[in-house]
């Protein structure tokens, strides 16, 4: 290594390591950090985002005081993103020709940004431009803030030891995809490379289990389900050197934690993330929930008319603001999950904020009937289907019997949906399963989709006829604690 490339190594390791002190900051210096650089964020925002410089017209520069702040949602964001990026280089229209070529999904738009194609509950797709300082951030929090071992004086030899030994990293995903969720570790920052390794498997690859013991992760990462279905098959892992499991993208139930940590002997890190937002919390290995990152992101629980609040209550959205994301600046930007943040200090140390309890996250899924058995069908095909069309802006599926789903799409405004694309969509997502030849699936184009009147979100899976009587009771366990938010 060059003398240049090892000084930046080394400055770039040292940055990695300096994260951590956030976890042990008091909750005054942390406040200080935050509003300096929220102040320098909204500058920045202000000044390269004509979105944002018209929005804010009638607010005073250097006011800190996001409550003096309007919200923005979701479809606000998607009909104005080429006023809201602050890279004249950055448009819808290249983007989305970006997206359409799914080999590009390993590649950065533009030469230096990663780009996640979400769809969320409360509108149209998102598109999310994300910078290099985010991705870095993500690495940076997995590594010092998302790891149960990275404690105490030994730290950085903890850290170093990975020079010569990278942490294997398995992440179990269903279908390559513009997701933010696992997708955008494909995008580590080079000096990453001398720390972690990265093993990308389907959830339902048939040699899973063999690869898996092959691979011998330090970490497994995937959704709840995905693990709680692994953790059935406990007595054929052999899994010596993993020290952490990460769930994302469901709400992680306290049963559903208590089996996948006694499965696989390691704690469980429930990380909660958007799009928008992907570095927003790391999960505690003691306690229920999420710390946030509040030294880079401001989370504000509110009720329906956005006023705060308290710890111990829940909320009924979340407003969020990425101070990190200076291409595509999300401010107080309007998320629809319920969160409960905790009231008392955390046992595993940090004094970040703890989120006691997410909702919003429920991991719907059908049982099916195969040859081989009942089988879940979880929303994940769907979701990667549609998420790529562009003329839908949700979507629902009903079970109407056990092997026959009736599938509504509501197209966005302005548009005519292609029925005929959105089956070929999903029959390749389908076919991915091994379940497309055994499931009979109609579609209906509706003008609205309803929303449940507690979630103030669309139900996605709905099934009228439940759960097999006969179906086996470890699988009946999984099945009853994912639990609809």
């Amino acid at each position: 290594m060059k003398n240049s490339s090892l000084l930046a190594f080394i400055r770039r390791t040292y940055w990695t390591c300096q994260q951590y002190k956030a976890t042990q900051m008091p909750p005054e210096r942390l406040h200080q950090v935050q509003q300096q650089r929220l102040r320098q964020f909204l500058q920045t925002a202000r000044a390269t985002s004509a979105y944002y410089r018209e929005k804010f017209r009638h607010i005073d520069d250097g006011c800190t005081d996001l409550t003096a702040y309007p919200v923005t949602t979701k479809a606000e964001m998607m009909e104005h993103l080429d006023q809201v990026v602050t890279d004249p280089a950055v448009t819808r229209s290249g983007i989305e020709e970006f997206i359409a070529d799914i080999r590009n999904v390993s590649q950065l738009f533009l030469g230096k940004y990663a780009i996640a194609h979400t769809s969320g509950s409360q509108g149209q797709p998102a598109l999310i431009v994300q910078n290099q300082q985010v991705l870095d951030l993500l690495y940076a929090f997995q590594m010092t803030r998302g790891n149960p071992e990275y404690r105490g004086a030994w730290r950085l030899l903890r850290g170093a030891r990975n020079l010569w030994n990278p942490t294997r990293l398995a992440v179990l995903i269903s279908q390559q995809g513009f997701f933010p969720s696992a997708w955008l570790w494909k995008h580590l920052p080079p000096y990453m490379h001398r720390f972690m390794r990265f093993l990308f498997l389907p959830a339902n690859d048939p040699d899973l289990v063999a690869k898996l013991n092959a691979y011998s992760p330090a970490v497994l990462s995937a959704t709840p389900t995905t693990l709680d279905l692994l953790s059935l098959k406990n007595s054929h892992l052999h899994l010596p050197h993993l020290r952490q499991v990460v769930t994302w993208s469901e709400t992680l139930t306290p049963k559903a934690r208590s089996r996948i940590s006694a499965a696989f002997r390691s704690p469980v890190m429930d990380n909660y993330a958007c799009g928008e937002c992907i570095f927003m919390t790391n999960g505690c290995p003691t306690s229920p929930g999420a710390h946030v990152n509040a030294d880079w992101v401001i989370l504000e629980v509110v009720d329906e008319q956005n006023r705060p609040v308290p710890p111990g209550q829940i909320g009924h959205k979340v407003l969020m603001t990425n101070l990190a994301n200076t291409v595509q600046p999300f401010i107080r930007y309007e998320i629809g999950d319920r969160l409960v943040m905790a009231t008392e200090p955390c046992t595993c140390g940090s004094r970040l904020p703890r989120i006691e309890t997410i909702g919003g996250r429920a991991a719907d899924f059908f049982w099916v009937t195969t040859s081989s058995g009942y089988r879940p069908l979880t929303a994940y095909p769907f979701q990667h289907a549609f998420d790529y069309l562009r003329d839908v802006r949700e979507w629902q599926a009903e079970q109407v019997e056990r092997n026959r789903i009736i599938v509504r799409l509501e197209p966005i405004p302005g548009t005519e949906t292609d029925l005929n694309a959105a089956r070929t969509r999903l029959d390749e997502r389908l076919a991915t399963t091994g379940l497309q030849r055994d499931l009979q699936i109609t579609f209906e184009v509706v003008p609205r989709l309803m929303t449940d009147a507690y979630t103030a979100k669309i139900r996605r899976m709905i099934s009228r006829v439940g759960m097999p009587e006969d179906l086996d009771p470890a699988l009946k366990n999984i099945a009853t604690n994912a639990e609809p938010s």
